[in-house]
């Protein structure tokens, strides 16, 4: 028969470099085997010198930890769990309670409790059968109350760095902040020193300095400059924050476009025909009413005190303070309220109203994501450099408003303009303004909410109060994960309760003190001033004027600001402690079911584990007692029942004295795991 290439000879028969070659066996040999070149070569070994007393695995492959442990992209941490269960909401909230501490209130007066908390909370109307529990358990709840208090303020106490460790981030990125916003201000004022000129007495929080009370009448709504935000249903979205938790450095570097000189100059002048006026912007009213009651709050601020030629009377103008140099609550919030603004202001992220000069108003159109077609074959490639620092975010969408008011005390009253921005408006005419929109942090998600600073009440009070509003809201976002808690709805008359309660604070006596101080400015001659705030003078304002002179014990504001690095150190080294809430209802109390500042409940004797179900006990089957018979009451049979009932006795005292020892000790081993 013909061969195989005679009969295929028309075929093709392939690339010439692959006929003729070895079967595949001859490589087909193991990479381990002494003689192979690739393993020589991995091991730095020639084959000539290679022998079997020097075989060994070379150090390339023993050279990688395999305990190395891998990090989040996004936020460069370690994460703190591989898995992550996101099922059950009720998973991630633990509540604390080391010495396991249970309620007097039993699970079904807790549930009605907080139906009634609940109902409270939303301004809706709650069942009598509840109600009725809720007053039969108010002695109950008073003594548990204080005792969890207790408890939680030692819980802090002890785990102090814990807790506030999700803040080093905050305090990262508001250090960049810190240093963008003061290269800025201090582009424009000079370089002096400044020398101490007066001490004003400082607006005291708890007791005023007089009898007298003041109050803010004549409110009005001058201009507002800028976009306000249409916000019909005020409620921060959970993605927003989530967005926030890993892009936090590039949202909080926004630079924000601010509106001044929304007062003009002939405004100014006919105001002054009539009676002195004072420009007074809502931060720097803020640190005149709370300045000392906290570390990181600002402490400096310029202002200039001008006469008028034709009339006498004087224009003392405030400029907003300089930025605190101690981080805490307050920066955390300031630097969390930046970045959302930055976030929303993106396009398509809300919508806007655009208020312009002459007092129009309309609603901003989305613009198109791209104007160029993407089948655009004639556009100009910019390739992106990798690793480069981001440009910084411009919230172009901010708004100024102009608010003039009276500071009436008795029969004298002072005009003040002051400025500040509206959060949201809620309809598109852009008449009916939302009061305030705080975010707060909280610090102990899981023991609740916390109450607010005496400078969050009094800034969401000024707010309502000079935009004549009756509403605003608080959202209350974890310190840990950005996850929002509480979208609360504040009242003027809820936060002047809260005031009062919490703060022993009297608006109308603290505006009185007000009143007396801006009296007192009257008094200073012309000219620019820093007024600031030190903790060595808890009781003054220092009133400085420039200086020309060089000395030790002046005061240089240049200096100060750009060499200082803020830090928590101050904050944590100070004993400030913020209550837990007894009226709000967290997602931690609707979750397991818990009344704020309230042990978990006792079920059958044993504590409630939410999650889980708790099987019933067998009933027992009592054993019938053997009756003994009686013995004769004879002299032999008294003393040995005596000698018995006095060993009887002395177990007793010996096992009563071990069972105290032991617990003695399980409460030292409890604290001492504190």
């Amino acid at each position: 028969s013909p061969s195989l290439s005679t009969m295929n000879s028309d075929l093709y028969q392939g690339h010439s470099i692959f006929r003729h070659q070895p079967s595949y066996k001859v490589f087909n040999r193991s990479i381990e085997q002494a003689g192979d070149s690739l393993y020589a070569y991995l091991n730095e070994v020639d084959p000539e010198v290679l022998r079997q007393e020097i075989n060994q695995t070379s150090a390339i492959f023993t050279s990688f930890n395999d305990n190395v442990a891998l990090l989040d992209p996004r936020t460069q941490e370690v994460p703190a769990s591989s898995l992550c269960d996101h099922s059950d909401a009720r998973s991630c909230h633990v509540f604390p309670n080391p010495m396991r501490n249970f309620s007097a209130l039993n699970t079904t007066q807790q549930q009605a409790c907080l139906r009634v908390l609940l109902a409270m909370q939303r301004g809706e109307s709650f069942d009598e059968a509840d109600f009725v529990v809720w007053q039969a358990t108010e002695v109950k709840r008073g003594h548990e109350r204080q005792q969890l208090q207790n408890q939680v303020r030692e819980y802090e106490q002890a785990q102090k760095e814990a807790i506030y460790a999700p803040m080093k981030r905050l305090i990262l990125a508001y250090r960049k902040w810190y240093a963008r916003r003061v290269q800025r201000l201090l582009k424009d004022h000079p370089k002096v020193q400044y020398a101490t000129f007066s001490g004003l007495p400082q607006i005291f929080q708890s007791k005023g300095l007089n009898s007298n009370t003041a109050s803010i009448e004549r409110v009005e709504l001058e201009r507002i400059v800028g976009q306000v935000r249409l916000w019909p249903v005020p409620e921060v979205e959970g993605e927003a924050l989530r967005t926030l938790q890993v892009r936090l450095d590039r949202y909080s570097g926004g630079v924000t476009e601010h509106v001044s000189n929304l007062l003009r100059d002939e405004d100014k002048q006919v105001q002054l025909e009539i009676d002195h006026i004072f420009v007074l912007p809502l931060d720097s009213l803020l640190m005149l009413l709370s300045s000392g009651s906290y570390v990181d709050l600002p402490t400096e601020m310029l202002l200039s005190i001008k006469d008028s030629t034709s009339s006498g009377h004087k224009c003392v103008e405030f400029q907003p303070p300089f930025p605190a140099r101690h981080c805490g609550w307050h920066t955390n919030t300031l630097l969390l309220k930046e970045a959302y603004e930055t976030y929303i202001s993106q396009p398509g992220a809300a919508r806007w109203l655009d208020f312009g000069t002459n007092g129009a108003t309309n609603e901003l159109q989305t613009p198109p994501n791209s104007d160029i077609s993407s089948v655009n074959l004639q556009m100009d490639y910019k390739p992106r450099i990798i690793d480069s620092q981001p440009p910084e975010m411009l919230n172009g969408h901010c708004n100024t408003a102009l608010v003039s008011w009276s500071l009436k005390c008795q029969a004298q009253q002072f005009s003040v303009f002051s400025t500040l921005s509206i959060p949201a408006m809620r309809d598109s005419e852009g008449k009916e303004p939302i009061g305030c929109h705080l975010i707060k942090l909280e610090n102990k998600p899981d023991c609740g909410c916390e109450i607010m600073t005496k400078y969050e009440l009094l800034k969401a009070w000024l707010q309502m109060k000079l935009l004549q509003s009756e509403l605003g809201y608080c959202t209350r976002v974890s310190l840990r994960n950005f996850e929002p808690v509480l979208e609360e709805r504040l009242t003027l008359i809820s936060l002047e309760q809260q005031l009062q309660d919490y703060h022993s604070t009297n608006v109308s006596q603290l505006l009185s003190n007000l009143y007396e101080l801006l009296k007192l400015l009257l008094t200073v001659p012309a000219g620019d001033y820093l007024l600031r705030y030190s903790f060595k003078y808890h009781d003054k304002f220092l009133l400085c004027n420039a200086s020309q002179d060089t000395s030790v014990h002046n005061f240089d504001i240049h200096k100060v600001l750009a060499e200082a690095s803020p830090s928590d150190q101050s904050f944590l080294a100070h004993t400030s402690y913020l209550p837990i809430s007894t009226t709000l209802c967290s997602r931690m109390h609707t979750n397991l079911q818990l009344v704020p500042c309230c042990f978990p409940p006792k079920q059958r004797g044993r504590f409630v584990q939410r999650g889980l179900v708790l099987s019933r006990p067998e009933p027992r089957t009592k054993v019938p007692s053997k009756r003994t018979k009686n013995l004769k009451n004879t002299p032999s049979n008294k003393r040995r029942k005596c000698k018995t009932a006095q060993k009887n006795r002395a177990k007793a005292r010996k096992a009563a004295a071990k069972k105290q020892e032991l617990q003695e000790e399980e409460k030292l081993e409890k604290f001492m795991c504190l």
